[in-house]
């Protein structure tokens, strides 16, 4: 059966997400805001529609001849190892990272369901990974993972979204004292 272009334009259309398409070829770009980011990625559909990979376009880059490409491979290699859809590749010829996530479609289809939880695994690979790669790039070390208190000081405050979320989450800001959630 595999997946036409149309069929994957519908399923990003269900999920409201925003995309342009490329009139050369069966691709979407989509440009996405994070909490720490601005990412660019596309969803590319190749054999016929029996292949659908998201691939980031311009993520970040680090020659072979960088001070701390240990240190990114470290990463990269721990991240490949914990994640289980999205990977993170290097190319040694251009130092370019790439977040990608490989699908095959082969003789089935893909549901909404399915389309969902790929760009819910995703675009927050994309983001709460970032940091970490900017910061071994800069200094070498490397900071871990965000934690959900890291993640919470990158929201926006307008609206009170980050405080709400702080609530619900059951984590306090230095001078507020946690409130149960049932009870918000």
């Amino acid at each position: 059966m595999a997946l036409t272009l149309e069929q994957l334009r519908r399923l990003a259309d269900q999920e409201k997400f925003r995309y342009f398409m490329d009139p050369s070829r069966p691709v979407l770009l989509a440009g996405v805001q994070g909490l720490v980011g601005n990412y660019q990625f596309v969803m590319a559909l190749e054999l016929e529609g029996q292949f659908l990979q998201f691939r980031t376009m311009n993520y970040l880059k680090c020659p072979a001849d960088h001070p701390n490409v240990g240190a990114v491979l470290r990463l990269i290699g721990e991240l490949d190892y914990k994640l289980r859809f999205v990977k993170v590749g290097w190319d040694p010829n251009d130092g370019e990272i790439v977040v990608y996530g490989d699908v095959w479609i082969m003789d089935g289809s893909l549901t909404q369901q399915q389309f969902s939880r790929l760009l819910g695994n995703y675009m927050p690979a994309l983001d709460q990974n970032y940091k970490r790669f900017t910061q071994i790039l800069e200094t070498g070390r490397d900071p871990g993972p965000m934690s959900i208190e890291d993640l919470l000081k990158e929201l926006p405050v307008a609206g009170g979204l980050a405080e709400r979320l702080r609530k619900l989450l059951g984590t306090k800001p230095s001078t507020e004292p946690v409130q149960d959630p049932d009870t918000l």
